[in-house]
């Protein structure tokens, strides 16, 4: 008997399919005109439109939407009723996760090992420097917190180690990404200053990225000797096969599928069948390094890092990903971090106390340690505190650090909060303050030019 088609789609309708998907459109709307709105009020502030996506995502959570416009903010976001709500938060939650595998994967495959190897012993040195002095300072912090983490809003018992691990990762954290673009934008990005920046943040980086994988190993291991060494031994193997067979497969196909597309595109482009290859590895060493139990992010980027060092293919999947991840998955996670950012649960003294303390501990050991790292390398004493401030900008990289933490449990919402606000606080204060000590440097003619000094 054949199917009238006018009488299935209203059962459809009727069954409620719409009726989920139209709160979640609703989101999006207002979670995509926020983050242009922030990126457009951060560039006219003269700081990278990635500042502006991080505090409109902010301010659409609870501390400020939510406090304001309660009614509405539910209406919104918990889509009028809890098990709307639920059903909503899983949807951004899943957005969130893939748009930060996407991510992951374009900045594993843009990370440039040159600028390791052109800059060599000042930037290991810095880098160095940027990783153990603010770890330190951050596990000290943490152990001193550790007591009074119930009275900072830790639901249940929080292993003191993991914690301490998690905190020291956070401060040593240097967000490369917002760091380039800041350069950029003060045109500073092939200046010797520059370079020996981006170097030391790319080392930063790998050893960063090292250090909350085997963190996150030990906290999902809950220190078990035996899983420990296996969830790092598969680690391993796995960069191994990306290194060592992925690599030389999949790299030469992609050199050659790489080719001008004829439809009026600006760069190079890859075939819609390679990128659907591409996409569906990318998932794979996602789900792969999930299995192992260190999250699916750093299976994106092992993926992306074992591709990189090929401009032209580089380019290619920037020029398809680039800028729909930009627009799309990186807004809704900085929603999904503002919802997860209570303000007030930093509202008792020794809350804003302890927030205070974080903030000072970040900035004393990155750029207190990254300047005088510089300075005994033999930069000029400006040059080397400008460069402590930029290895201070930690923004997306350090929210995609807490959420590990908080995803497994072992930071507590208020000092989840705090280091969100550390996040865009060490960030706001990086241009303005590199811009003031470069004054009266060789850059302050690029800096008067680029709006960022006057004359």
């Amino acid at each position: 008997m054949p199917i009238d088609p006018t009488a299935v789609v209203p059962v459809l309708f009727a069954a409620g399919r719409e009726e989920a998907l139209r709160p979640l459109l609703v989101q999006l709307v207002v979670i995509v005109l926020a983050a242009r709105a922030g990126a457009a009020v951060a560039r006219w502030l003269r700081q990278p439109s990635v500042v502006g996506e991080i505090v409109a995502g902010l301010l659409l959570g609870p501390s400020a939407f939510g406090a304001w416009f309660p009614d509405l903010f539910a209406a919104v976001f918990r889509g009028g009723d809890a098990s709307a709500g639920g059903s909503l938060e899983v949807s951004l939650t899943s957005f969130s996760q893939v748009g930060l595998i996407l991510l992951l994967f374009l900045i594993g495959i843009e990370f440039d090992f040159s600028h390791v190897r052109r800059q060599g012993r000042l930037a290991a040195g810095i880098s160095l420097a940027g990783i153990a002095a603010p770890f330190a300072l951050g596990y000290a912090l943490a152990l001193a917190m550790t007591p009074r983490l119930d009275a900072l809003g830790a639901a249940g018992s929080i292993d003191s180690r993991s914690f301490a691990l998690f905190l020291g990762t956070a401060m040593s954290i240097t967000a490369i990404p917002i760091l380039g673009r800041i350069l950029i934008e003060m045109g500073m990005q092939h200046t010797p200053l520059g370079a020996t920046v981006v170097a030391a943040a790319a080392c930063d980086d790998v050893v960063g990225w090292t250090l909350l994988a085997a963190v996150s190993a030990l906290a999902a291991g809950n220190f078990e000797a035996g899983r420990i060494v296996g969830m790092i031994a598969a680690t391993l193997g796995f960069a191994a096969v990306c290194l060592f067979v992925v690599r030389p497969l999949l790299l030469p196909l992609l050199e050659r599928s790489v080719r001008d597309d004829d439809l009026g595109h600006a760069g190079p482009r890859l075939p819609l069948g390679i990128l659907s290859l591409v996409l569906a590895l990318l998932f794979v060493a996602a789900w792969i390094t999930s299995q192992i139990g260190i999250f699916a992010i750093f299976g994106g980027f092992l993926l992306g890092a074992s591709l990189s060092g090929v401009p032209k293919v580089r380019e290619a999947l920037a020029a398809h990903l680039a800028d729909f991840v930009t627009v799309f998955f990186l807004p809704i996670f900085f929603t999904f971090t503002g919802l997860r950012t209570t303000i007030g649960s930093l509202g008792t003294p020794e809350a804003a106390a302890w927030c205070v303390a974080v903030f000072a501990v970040a900035v004393l050991g990155k750029w207190g340690g990254c300047g005088l790292a510089a300075r005994l390398g033999g930069m000029p004493a400006g040059e080397a505190s400008c460069v402590g401030v930029f290895m201070n900008t930690r923004a997306l990289m350090e929210l995609i650090v807490i959420n590990v933490g908080m995803d497994l449990g072992v930071i507590p919402p208020a000092v989840y909060c705090m280091l969100v606000l550390m996040a865009i606080g060490t960030t706001l204060m990086a241009t303005p303050l590199a811009a003031r000590m470069l004054r009266g440097s060789q850059y302050e003619p690029t800096l008067v030019a680029r709006g960022f000094l006057r004359a």
